[in-house]
């Protein structure tokens, strides 16, 4: 049976302090009154009021983006702050947060003309899924592919089953890398893929074990496996494997079963 990773309140907890901590710090010196945008022939146009009652605001030119962004950036921290507040209070009562996924949606909540003046508080979703693809460039492994076959988003992978599994990840929407370079207790090594559960930010290694009845190649594979253990990779926690044999091949449904526990 599968089972989810398990998540460690006392680091959520601390997490979510210090979120709140960054945010009320900055709230301190951050200016007063409220901002309205209108737009005018496709283009945003800011209005200031000192307070909530007033009817008639102050508009504001390009030369007080800067006043614009402050305000702007401060209604955001308000909300994390206050989010933090009740998250907090949510897990102390055992109830299941995802930190990120609530971050998110604080940043998404406001329309593009005022999220485009708001720096996260850490970076979106869209951001961090960008970087993590920089930083972790595909097809590393120069070891020459012989009669691979291409997947769905026209990678040459080694086997049917690595495209089985590369199919899958897209069809989900999980975020992947086939065959990227990490360094493993000194030793270079291309797992199969990593890929990422975008609602914890997690990387996730996964290896497929084709051969598995074959006594040679399942040596290798347990050898593999304590090399990832030693660099602090476990199965159930941040390494994912997939078996078959030559009688039993991999199926999509087991697939599918890890990706939904692992990486959704």
């Amino acid at each position: 049976m599968l089972t989810t990773p398990t998540i460690d309140i006392n680091k959520l907890v601390q997490s979510i302090y210090q979120l709140m901590d960054i945010a009320d710090k900055e709230l301190h010196s951050s200016p007063k009154g409220f901002i309205r945008l209108e737009s005018s022939k496709g283009y945003p146009r800011f209005y200031y009021y000192k307070n909530r009652s007033d009817t008639k605001g102050k508009y504001m030119s390009a030369d007080n983006i800067g006043f614009i962004t402050a305000i702007c950036q401060r209604d955001y921290l308000m909300k994390v702050s206050k989010r933090m507040h009740e998250l907090i209070c949510k897990v102390k009562k055992g109830i299941h947060v995802d930190l990120y996924v609530e971050l998110d949606n604080i940043y998404y909540s406001f329309n593009p003309g005022r999220r485009s003046l708001i720096t996260p508080i850490i970076p979106d979703i869209e951001t961090f899924v960008k970087d993590w693809y920089n930083d972790n460039p595909s097809c590393q492994n120069t070891y020459l592919i012989d009669k691979g076959v291409y997947t769905k988003n026209g990678e040459l992978v080694r086997s049917k089953s690595e495209k089985i599994i590369a199919d899958r990840l897209l069809d989900f929407e999980i975020p992947y890398v086939y065959e990227p370079k990490i360094v493993l207790s000194d030793n270079l090594k291309y797992p199969d893929f990593i890929t990422l559960n975008k609602r914890t930010r997690t990387t996730i290694i996964w290896e497929h074990f084709g051969l598995s009845d074959d006594q040679n190649y399942s040596v290798n594979n347990m050898l593999k496996l304590s090399l990832y253990e030693q660099s602090d990779y476990h199965l159930g926690k941040n390494l994912i494997a997939s078996f078959e044999t030559s009688d039993d091949p991999l199926d999509s449904f087991i697939v599918d079963k890890k990706i939904e526990a692992f990486l959704l």
